[in-house]
């Protein structure tokens, strides 16, 4: 795994929430029916995030989260790193391995080394909107739906 269960917790949440059509806030336990998250957590993470200016809230009747910015504007790597901190995938080795580096290689840290980069380069360039539209595309695609 190479995020925690919490961050795996924002990303689905935040991305449906980039996903929901419909302005305003949502409702801590919509979004964490959607995004199968447990409520209690949910609602924890997302008052951290709050604290780190992704999402923004709103009390009383109404209220919710929401995006603190839209969609467009945030990329996944800032989640990943208001949630987990910078994940320097460099310093893991993908077998476990106490040394692994070009000079001291595993059998696969080649193979790894490519998808660690492409996987970085990746997370620092999508935003939120564009996980939640290969979302639906994916979803679309299943129920045989084509999206524009």
């Amino acid at each position: 795994m190479i995020h925690s269960p919490t961050c795996q917790h924002a990303l689905r949440a935040l991305i449906y929430l980039a996903d929901k059509s419909a302005p305003g806030p949502v409702l801590v336990r919509e979004i964490a029916e959607a995004a199968d998250v447990p409520h209690p957590s949910l609602a924890k993470i997302l008052h951290s995030l709050r604290g780190r200016g992704l999402v923004k809230s709103t009390k009383g009747p109404g209220g919710g989260y929401q995006l603190a910015r839209p969609g467009n504007q945030v990329r996944v790597v800032d989640v990943i790193e208001a949630v987990d901190g910078r994940v320097e995938l460099a310093d893991v080795c993908v077998l476990g391995l106490d040394t692994c580096s070009d000079d001291a290689p595993c059998a696969l840290h080649d193979v790894w080394k490519l998808f660690r980069n492409h996987y970085a380069d990746t997370l620092s360039r999508m935003t939120l909107d564009d996980a939640a539209r290969i979302l639906r595309a994916k979803r679309a695609q299943r129920s045989g739906v084509r999206i524009a």
